[in-house]
């Protein structure tokens, strides 16, 4: 008899650690493929969203940099207003240019801090009001050639206001940005006005941008940058150029440097190209982590439902027992090795019910 509940006890045992097997498989598989399919879009969404923001910080510097051509524009313009609002008389002699158009320069020139402010005139001659010589009022040069410079010839080519691209300037030494105008009055030419701004205000304005943007000139050099370290000449960003010339505004595109992969993209703004990168590690980093975070939730619910679905497969398969227990007492009961035999105490409405049922009506007939 011991020998039989033990082997009716492995057969048990046999049973549900197959069932539970087979219904641990199909979950594991299930989860793993559920798993799968959750992190290819958490990782689609993320790269997306990586990519959204770094085309935000992109037009974030795009903004700054038309805003910046913007207000020298509306400066330009209004200095060229208050010029022309004076009286003819005031504009036909040089002296009186000097008398009354001198002061305006130097106050504007004081109001948005420029290098230098001037009035170029057909003569060749400039009224130049300069940063590096502020205590004078500003005075008439003929030494500067101005009839040669991109600012006056292009002005008179137009009747907006020309920009220059960023260029070194050889008097002053430094990068500056030229937004320049021709001045008429009564139908005839006064002058060029010339509003020399330093190309450091732009950098400066770029370096307070978010994510890791510069500006690249039209000789592909980068004059205004977030990180400073890429204003460096040394650096080549050929790769970047190259890039961007394959594939166009505002499409991302990856290149390496140092060995590393980068992304980035750019666009055009006026003459200037400019361009966000950023390591490719860092746009990936936060989907590899929920990648990390995905699988150790799909493990927990894998240990978690391994150990439910055993529970609950040997729940449902108990009645077995009962009626392998009922089975053998009846055998037992025919072969005459027992002189009473019991029902089975199985009340389910289910299939063992059902069975457990049709061995009771055997058992009450045999007795």
């Amino acid at each position: 008899m011991l020998k039989i509940t033990k082997i009716k006890r492995k057969i048990m045992n046999s049973i549900k650690i197959k069932l539970s097997l087979i219904a641990n498989l199909i979950a594991i598989f299930a989860l793993i493929v559920l798993g799968i399919v959750s992190f290819y879009f958490t990782k689609t969404s993320l790269h997306e969203s990586a990519l959204k923001n770094q085309t935000d910080l992109l037009k974030v510097t795009q903004s700054t940099v038309e805003d910046f051509r913007s207000t020298n524009q509306s400066f330009t313009r209004a200095l060229e207003k208050d010029i022309t609002n004076l009286p003819y008389q005031s504009l036909i002699t040089e002296e009186n240019i000097i008398n009354n158009v001198g002061p305006i320069l130097k106050y504007y020139r004081h109001s948005i801090n420029a290098l230098n402010v001037y009035l170029g005139l057909n003569n060749g001659k400039v009224l130049l009001s300069q940063k590096s010589n502020d205590a004078k009022m500003p005075e008439l040069r003929d030494d500067l050639d101005i009839k040669t410079k991109d600012w006056y010839q292009e002005a008179l080519k137009t009747n907006d206001i020309f920009v220059t691209p960023a260029y070194l300037d050889t008097n002053l030494k430094q990068y500056v940005i030229t937004y320049s105008k021709a001045i008429y009055k009564d139908g005839k030419i006064i002058g060029v006005l010339g509003v020399d701004i330093p190309s450091e205000d732009l950098q400066n304005l770029v370096a307070k941008t978010p994510g890791n943007t510069f500006l690249f000139d039209q000789k592909n050099k980068i004059f205004a940058a977030t990180n400073k370290e890429l204003l460096n000449p040394s650096i080549d960003h050929s790769p970047v150029l190259n890039a961007y010339k394959t594939h166009g505004d505002y499409n991302f595109f990856t290149y390496g440097l140092d060995g590393k992969e980068r992304l980035g993209t750019c666009t055009k703004v006026f003459a200037y190209t400019a361009c966000i990168t950023e390591s490719a590690d860092i746009i990936n980093k936060p989907i590899h982590k929920a990648a990390f975070i995905q699988a150790i939730v799909v493990i927990i619910v894998v240990v978690f439902s391994v150990i439910l679905l055993y529970f609950i497969v040997s729940k449902y398969l108990s009645p077995l027992a009962a009626i392998q227990t009922g089975l053998t007492s009846f055998f037992d009961f025919i072969n005459h090795k027992t002189k009473n035999v019991s029902t089975i105490e199985v009340k389910s409405n289910d299939e063992f019910g059902q069975i457990s049922s049709a061995i009771n009506e055997n058992i009450l007939a045999t007795k």
